[in-house]
């Protein structure tokens, strides 16, 4: 016997004969069968005892032989092995042949595996699973989740859990920290040993979905952007990936110092929809050559929230809301257009522009999300109404959420860059409190929430 096998064998979990995982071992064209028990067992090989009755068709060492075994829920699978030795034993006056078995696992062969991406979670983010051992040990195994990829997992345990057999389907409990459980059918593709220190007694399980749970992966890949995995939706998709839903990989906040406001200005270059106007007016001809010397920056800025949107670690969308207090000197609007409405000058009235989101992160709810937040901020602040000026590409997903037409024409001397926008304005007390009737898909999805948030009742 070999080194190799020894050490394996050691390193098996043992039971008793007549006690073990009946099988029955068939060469590759299923033509004979003998019955036979499993007494030992790992992922990497068995032993299985056969009644010696001296038969020629006995597989010999050397050969390929398919292995079927049965669980404790009565189903059946199979696994292939090859012969490392046979063993001639004598037990209470019955004679045996003891097989070792090098269970071959070819799903490391198959073409298609060398092309997975995988995508690892953080070990402080790592969800959990576990299941019911499949065979005749009354305990739990307990994984950590690694890794996600389109059609399955990895998964680490502990190396004291011996059962888990190439093709053995396993269904998995799955939490995801925060979010939900899962119930998961997988079947095992392969079990390889940690080569890390720190795991040498953990083995990782590669499992494929048997059938995917749509809902599970949604909420997984949400959880994958949450931890800060450096992916993309667009990459996700393109890796067979369910991406539409990202509101719990989500997290807003204020830009509070000039490294914030440095993740602004990258954004702005990359994300926004619109041209820059150079700003041209009397009240900055003056500092003019300062002001235009970055055109992602200009005065307004200074009376701005900087509002970011983040995906896990990575920022990739913002806005600024520009608090004008009725000062027509702070007031963007003011700048490029004629003139005010008097009804909207007697207004609580703030202003959002520079909205600028990767164009990676696109295709996904983060302007709705954003919307969201800009309403709850906007009525927190003790103002009512939001104006801003929309880009074409933008128009049709403001228009959605609520924002009207607002009938200003543009100062002659931005008319050429600013046609393509249009002035919008969104009645936001109004519609929080049932006066202005909003699609519902909508009401749910954004102003519910915020109307629970702070206590706002429709009027009937």
């Amino acid at each position: 016997m070999s080194e190799e096998i020894e050490n394996r064998r050691d390193t098996r979990r043992c039971v008793y004969l007549g006690e073990g995982i009946k099988v029955y071992i068939k060469d590759l064209d299923e033509v004979r069968s003998i019955h036979g028990e499993i007494t030992d067992i790992s992922p990497w090989g068995c032993n299985i005892y056969i009644a010696d009755q001296k038969l020629a068709t006995y597989p010999k060492k050397g050969d390929t032989i398919k292995i079927f075994y049965n669980t404790r829920e009565k189903k059946t699978f199979t696994c292939k092995g090859r012969v490392a030795y046979v063993i001639s034993k004598l037990i209470d006056d019955i004679k045996y042949l003891r097989y070792g078995i090098e269970i071959i696992n070819e799903y490391i062969t198959k073409p298609e595996v060398a092309n997975i991406k995988y995508y690892d979670i953080p070990d402080i983010f790592t969800p959990h699973c576990w299941c019911g051992d499949a065979f005749f040990f009354q305990e739990k195994i307990i994984f950590k989740v690694k890794s996600l990829h389109s059609n399955g997992m990895v998964l680490l345990t502990s190396a004291r859990n011996k059962t888990l057999l190439p093709n053995l389907e396993l269904q998995l409990k799955v939490s995801i920290p925060a979010l939900d459980e899962f119930i998961v059918n997988t079947k095992i593709a392969q079990v390889t040993n940690s080569t890390k220190a720190n795991e040498k007694d953990k083995y990782y399980v590669h499992v494929n979905f048997e059938n995917k749970n749509t809902k599970f992966l949604q909420v997984f890949v949400e959880y994958v952007l949450f931890c800060g995995v450096e992916v993309t939706p667009k990459e996700l998709r393109e890796n067979n990936l369910p991406v539409d839903i990202i509101e719990n990989s989500l997290s807003h906040y204020y830009a509070m110092d000039k490294f914030d406001l440095e993740k602004v200005y990258e954004l702005r270059k990359i994300g926004l929809f619109e041209e820059i106007p150079k700003i041209i007016s009397e009240s900055v001809v003056e500092n003019e050559s300062n002001q235009n010397d970055d055109p992602y920056r200009d005065k307004f800025d200074e009376y701005s929230r900087q509002l970011i949107c983040k995906v896990g670690k990575k920022a990739v969308a913002c806005l600024r809301i520009i608090y004008n207090h009725q000062n027509q000197e702070k007031t963007e609007l003011n700048e490029f257009c004629e003139s005010i409405p008097d009804w909207l000058s007697t207004k609580k009235f703030v202003e959002v522009s520079r909205f600028a989101w990767d164009k990676d992160y696109r295709e996904s709810d983060v302007f709705i999300n954003m919307i969201r937040q800009v309403v709850r901020i906007v009525i927190e602040s003790g103002h009512t109404h939001i104006v801003t000026s929309s880009p074409e590409p933008l128009k049709p997903l403001y228009t959605k959420v609520g924002f009207q037409a607002l009938e200003i024409p543009w100062k002659e001397k931005y008319s050429d860059i600013k046609k393509k926008e249009t002035l919008l304005f969104l009645d936001a007390k109004g519609i929080l409190a049932g006066e202005i009737v909003i699609e519902k898909f909508i009401w749910n999805k954004i102003y519910s929430r915020v109307a629970n948030y702070l206590g706002i009742s429709m009027k009937e």
